[in-house]
């Protein structure tokens, strides 16, 4: 058991690093998207001081962009802030459907990367008793193996999750994926996070199915 803990945090460690890093680059793109806006704003004001009339609508326009991107580097931080408290947050009752919107906007970077998007079908809550960060960690393994061998061009992803007795059931679908060998992959590296979580991958026809206890 402790071997096994000591795995699992390893790839929590490992699923940390990948995400901040992801979130980093994000953050850094607002910054200089605000840079760049605030040097058209100081072109502007030296052209006012040789004698160049300013035009009120293109202060307004730079203006407006900057504030966009202080509320995109607003929200990337909080996302930032939730994930690190997650890493150390013990088991919790949470709505699977929240587990799996913040999951996915964690990686939809990622995905986008490879020209893939990622949605939730809507459903109704799902309550389960977890660690959400073991949960995030293991859906995120998934969604890799998913995204590494996804077909070139546009492709979905798509998550949903239903309740099954004392199960939670989280479904995936995509495009053109070959999910055998995701399955394969998945259950070979995430299995210190299976048995953390007691959950199990299973194959059907169109869809990959994690299904977890819905109590620990």
């Amino acid at each position: 058991m402790k071997d096994q803990q000591v795995t699992a945090d390893t790839q929590g460690l490992h699923f940390f690093g990948v995400m901040t890093a992801s979130i980093s680059h994000e953050l850094k793109n607002a910054l200089a998207i605000i840079n760049e806006n605030a040097g058209l704003l100081g072109d502007l004001a030296l052209l006012a001081e040789k004698g160049r009339p300013l035009d009120p609508q293109k202060l307004t326009v730079q203006a407006e962009r900057i504030r966009q991107q202080v509320r995109r580097a607003d929200d990337i931080i909080r996302r930032l802030n939730r994930f690190a408290h997650s890493a150390h947050e013990g088991p919790a009752s949470a709505d699977i459907h929240e587990v799996l919107d913040f999951t996915l906007a964690l990686a939809a970077r990622l995905a986008a990367m490879k020209n893939v998007s990622l949605s939730v079908e809507a459903g109704t809550p799902v309550q389960l008793e977890v660690r959400p960060f073991q949960l995030e960690n293991l859906l995120w393994l998934c969604l890799k193996q998913i995204l590494a061998t996804a077909p070139e061009g546009p492709s979905s992803v798509v998550f949903a999750a239903s309740e099954a007795g004392e199960e939670a059931v989280i479904s995936i679908r995509c495009d053109g994926v070959p999910l055998t060998g995701t399955v394969t992959s998945v259950e070979e590296e995430g299995h210190p996070l299976l048995a953390e979580l007691g959950a199990s991958l299973h194959l059907e026809t169109d869809a990959l199915l994690l299904k977890v206890p819905r109590r620990s």
